[in-house]
């Protein structure tokens, strides 16, 4: 399910926390709108399990429900070829938690978990540069900590 508008990306993915029940997790800065896309799991009843914000350049930002993949898992399977992922700080609404990143081909991947949620982003390498991304969660504030997305229904 793609909720595609021409809305600014911040309405766009606030419409789909409030189906999912999911927070949305946007690169700040980065040209373009992105789409702005929920997934639905596989199990009875049928919820929705991430979000993904997916720009024109194949960069995205994702948030996952509780019982997803790892972050380690998320960022092994983006980059394979990607040397062992490193401990990192990520920035997240309010504190600093500890994630973990890897780079290969002018990409980083950075993942972590933020009261339940798995935050993945993949952007451009800008280490050398001494700069990280600007990410805005949107929803984070007012769901509930960590819990399965809502019910799938269907939706626009």
């Amino acid at each position: 399910m793609t909720a595609h508008t021409t809305q600014t990306p911040g309405n766009q993915a606030a419409a789909v926390v409030a189906r999912t029940g999911i927070p949305v997790l946007l690169l700040i800065g980065y040209p373009g709108t992105p789409t702005v896309s929920a997934t639905i799991g596989t199990g009875t009843p049928r919820c929705y399990t991430s979000t993904t914000a997916l720009y024109e350049d194949g960069l995205r930002a994702e948030v996952h429900a509780p019982g997803g993949p790892t972050p380690e898992k998320l960022v092994r399977c983006e980059l394979p070829d990607a040397a062992k992922p490193r401990p990192v700080l990520l920035a997240t609404p309010g504190e600093m938690v500890w994630g973990i990143e890897t780079s290969h081909g002018g990409l980083t991947a950075r993942a972590g978990i933020w009261n339940g949620w798995t935050l993945f982003h993949l952007t451009r390498d800008q280490r050398g540069r001494g700069r990280l991304p600007v990410l805005r969660l949107v929803g984070a504030e007012s769901l509930p900590t960590g819990r399965p997305g809502q019910e799938a229904v269907p939706g626009p």
